[in-house]
C-alpha cells in the first residue's frame, strides 16, 4: 500500500529536497552586497547544507555550523569547514566577511548569545543575512510556517513542544530546536544589543524569489499562486508595492522578515 503524505510531511519533504535551490537563491541575494569569490562566510545552522553548497561553489570560503554530529552529504568534497556545535558557544577562528541565519533564529534557545558569537566572529562592517518568520503576522497565525497549525506561531517554545510532541506525537520531546517566533521589536533589540545595524531587504528577496520560486516557497499552493501571478504578469505589479522601509506593513504583516544586518565598528 502506498502511504499518502500529509501536508506537513510534504512541506518538510519539499524543504529538504529544494535545499540546493534555496542555497542558490541565498547566494544570488548575498552577492548583491558582498563579492563571493574569496569571501569568508559562516552558514550558521546550515541544516541540509544548501547554502554552504551554493556559496562554496561560488568561490567563498565557508564555515558551516549545526547541531547534527555529521556534516550534510551535500557539502562532501567541497572546501567547507563543518563544526557540530551550538551557535551560542561556537567561536570563530578568523574574521568573517559575512554570515547567514536563514530559518534559524527562531530555533535558537538563546538567540542573543548566538548573535553575540556571530558578531565577535565578523569583521567590522561584516554582513549578516537573516530570514525568520514574523511572530505577529496574521498569515502565520492562520497557518504556522513550521507545522501548518493555527495560532502556534504566537506561542512560547515550551507550549509548541507540548502540542507537537505531547498532544500530536509528531516529534520527540527531546528535539532540541522547537521554534519560538520573534517579533520585529524583539529582533531589533537583539541586533542592536549585539552591535548590528539593520534594514529590510524585501525588494531584493522578492526579485530573486520570482526568478527561483522553490528557493523560497515550499507549499504547493504557494508555488501555484506564484505561477499564476507570473503567467498574468501580475508579479511585476506586486513588486512595485514591496519596499524595504520599516513600515507597519513590513513590521506586522509580512510573514517572514528578510534582514540585512551590518556589524558596526566598536
Amino acid at each position: 500500500m502506498v502511504k499518502t503524505m500529509t501536508a506537513r510531511e510534504r512541506l518538510w519533504g519539499n524543504y529538504e529536497e529544494w535545499a540546493g535551490v534555496r542555497g542558490e537563491l541565498i547566494a544570488a541575494l548575498l552577492r548583491q552586497w558582498l563579492p563571493l569569490p574569496g569571501a569568508a562566510l559562516l552558514d550558521a545552522g546550515c541544516g541540509q547544507g544548501g547554502a554552504s553548497w551554493a556559496l562554496a561553489r561560488a568561490g567563498a570560503h565557508v564555515t558551516a555550523v549545526d547541531l547534527h554530529p555529521e556534516p550534510p552529504a551535500r557539502i562532501a568534497g567541497l572546501a567547507v569547514r563543518y563544526y557540530a556545535a551550538d551557535l551560542a558557544v561556537w567561536q570563530g577562528n578568523a574574521p568573517l566577511d559575512g554570515a547567514l541565519l536563514w530559518d534559524v533564529l527562531e530555533h535558537l534557545s538563546d538567540p542573543y548569545r548566538a548573535l553575540q558569537q556571530i558578531s565577535c566572529a565578523l569583521r567590522p562592517g561584516g554582513l549578516l543575512l537573516i530570514a525568520t518568520p514574523n511572530r505577529w503576522s496574521p498569515f502565520n497565525a492562520l497557518c504556522d510556517p513550521h507545522y501548518g497549525l493555527p495560532l502556534l506561531s504566537i506561542l512560547p517554545r515550551r507550549a509548541v513542544r507540548h502540542i507537537i510532541s505531547g498532544w500530536l506525537h509528531w516529534l520527540p520531546a527531546d528535539k532540541p530546536d522547537y521554534p519560538q517566533l520573534l517579533s520585529c521589536t524583539e529582533i531589533d533589540h537583539l541586533l542592536h544589543r549585539s552591535g548590528f545595524s539593520w534594514r529590510f531587504v524585501n525588494r531584493e528577496l522578492l526579485a530573486a524569489a520570482m526568478r527561483s520560486p522553490r528557493g523560497l516557497w515550499n507549499r504547493p499552493w504557494h508555488l501555484h499562486m506564484v505561477q499564476h501571478l507570473q503567467a498574468h504578469g501580475w508579479d511585476q505589479s506586486i513588486g512595485r508595492h514591496i519596499d524595504n522601509r520599516p513600515t507597519r506593513r513590513n513590521r506586522w504583516l509580512m510573514p517572514t522578515f528578510f534582514i540585512l544586518a551590518r556589524k558596526e565598528a566598536a
